[in-house]
């Protein structure tokens, strides 16, 4: 019997959702404390936190290539959710024994090879739930949840920074418990399996998509490759004169506006293109990157924040969704494999060039930098995404 919706959505895309708050609560917790960690305990900066970033996205993207073909091949995909979201969990508490940046770079790995395990089954799930017409709204409904949680996170961080100063053990072993709760929440999803026979579903090879999703991946690459860590973003605050304890809020501050847009995001795509929305999203984030070059001033930290999350609103979750209107059920996975890799071997770049030129050079110049590979990105986007071309 088919389950009845919860809030007007699929009951899949709902325990998703659900799970990617307690998820994103968890891990935000620790990301945003990141630069005050490195900065307080291990005496790192700008070069080594893009280093860690750069690294554990690599390893992401190689596990979403592999967990979208097999999830597809297997035709399961809950298997490879639930086993990277408890990965990722028990990496949690161990960051209270670390002292030096090398077994960070191992937590993080393994953090991100879980995140590989489950993103690209995950959406497909959500995917393969939702009639084609609504693919926007569940896509912006997750990634709402997804960004609630990332809000929660960073204010509990805060607090507990600001009752505990240095209190880092807190906020890891918090992170924990927190992230128990997403594992559960998944185990409510049903299996979902595609109608067509096995022996067809392992045409899955990269020649069996279109051009236009070809290109699309291209462009994913590209623009990736211009858009920073987060974490690193982050340290433009120590140029504003705060404390350790207030880079938190920031990054609750981008989440905040991430949440508040994303299911607006998800029906202005459904109704005008995702093409289009797309175009303005990555328009936010050269805004954003000129806004933080311009001054480190609190107020326009606080714009560039602001924008930070308009730009994450705006195409995360249409990114996905676009990708699902071009792409066929059957090889739905793999689609949203290669999507995430395109996506995380451009982060790559960004992270160990851009914390490169942060450091040893300026923010100013990283931003700089930034902002042109955005600009030729969002442009070669526009142009190879035209209906007409195909």
């Amino acid at each position: 019997m088919k389950r009845e919706k919860i809030f007007s959505l699929p009951p899949n895309v709902f325990f998703a959702g659900l799970t990617s708050f307690f998820n994103d609560f968890s891990s935000e917790m620790i990301l945003s404390v990141f630069p005050a960690f490195f900065k307080a305990v291990l005496r790192s900066g700008a070069e080594s936190l893009g280093l860690v970033e750069g690294l554990a996205e690599a390893a992401s993207n190689f596990f979403k290539i592999f967990s979208g073909h097999w999830s597809d091949r297997l035709n399961k995909r809950k298997i490879f959710a639930v086993f990277g979201y408890a990965l990722s969990t028990v990496t949690r508490p161990f960051y209270v024994f670390v002292s030096t940046v090398a077994p960070v770079i191992g937590l993080r790995l393994t953090d991100r090879v879980g995140k590989g395990l489950r993103d690209s089954p995950r959406d497909a799930i959500i995917s393969l739930s939702t009639p084609a017409e609504q693919l926007g709204r569940s896509f912006g409904y997750h990634r709402a949840m997804d960004t609630a949680g990332a809000i929660v996170g960073p204010l509990v961080a805060y607090l507990i920074l600001r009752i505990y100063p240095g209190g880092f053990n807190k906020i890891f072993l918090t992170a924990f418990v927190i992230g128990v709760f997403g594992v559960i929440s998944f185990l409510f999803v049903t299996e979902l399996f595609s109608s067509l026979p096995k022996k067809e579903m392992i045409k899955t090879h990269f020649a069996a998509f279109s051009p236009r999703f070809k290109m699309y991946l291209l462009a994913t690459f590209i623009i990736s490759a211009g858009i920073l860590p987060t974490a690193v973003l982050l340290l433009r605050t120590q140029d504003a004169g705060l404390v350790i304890a207030d880079i938190p809020l920031f990054y609750m501050l981008a989440n905040i506006a991430y949440a508040a847009f994303s299911p607006l995001a998800g029906k202005l795509a459904d109704r005008f293109g995702d093409r289009n929305v797309l175009i303005g999203g990555y328009l936010f984030l050269i805004a954003t990157y000129a806004v933080l070059d311009f001054s480190a001033h609190v107020l326009i930290l606080f714009i560039g924040f602001v924008l930070l999350g308009l730009f994450f609103a705006v195409t995360d979750g249409v990114s996905r969704s676009y990708a699902g209107r071009l792409t066929t059920p059957e090889v739905r996975g793999t689609a949203f494999g290669y999507l995430n890799a395109a996506a995380g071997f451009g982060a790559l770049i960004a992270g160990i060039g851009g914390g490169f030129v942060w450091q040893q050079f300026s923010p100013s110049l990283a931003l700089t930098f930034g902002i042109c590979i955005l600009v030729g990105g969002t442009i070669f986007f526009a142009v190879t995404q035209q209906e007409e071309m195909f």
